[in-house]
């Protein structure tokens, strides 16, 4: 017996995903055209902001990107990882790239409060 995982939604909801779009792309200033790429038309992207396509997770992702918003932000409305470890993910990356073992050490130790610090307020779903 072949047993399938359930599927996790890369969003909240169309309508309010569209919303978001349209008010991320009105703030910085972007027609539908500018934002179009290769496989997302200035069309596709009027039918995401009203609500009648879902994009695909890379979609998406390439939209927020040109925007300079999260793909969370886009998706959920808000940041799915909390701030202080978003954070702290941050420093752990400028330390390996800086490769010094005591910041790198000291890093994923601030990573780990943060994590534990993130799990304690994160209310029961």
């Amino acid at each position: 017996m072949e047993l399938k995982r359930p599927r996790t939604p890369h969003y909240d909801d169309p309508v309010a995903v569209g919303r978001r779009l349209h008010e991320a792309r009105e703030a910085a200033g972007i027609s539908q055209r500018e934002l179009a790429f290769p496989g997302c038309s200035a069309a596709y992207i009027s039918r995401i902001e009203r609500g009648e396509r879902i994009p695909s997770l890379q979609v998406i992702r390439e939209l927020a990107r040109r925007i300079g918003v999260s793909e969370s932000t886009l998706a959920y409305g808000r940041e799915r990882i909390d701030a202080r470890v978003s954070d702290a993910m941050t420093a752990v990356e400028v330390a390996e790239a800086a490769g010094d073992r005591n910041e790198l050490v000291k890093a994923y130790r601030a990573l780990a409060r943060a994590a534990t610090h993130a799990a304690k307020a994160r209310p029961a779903a």
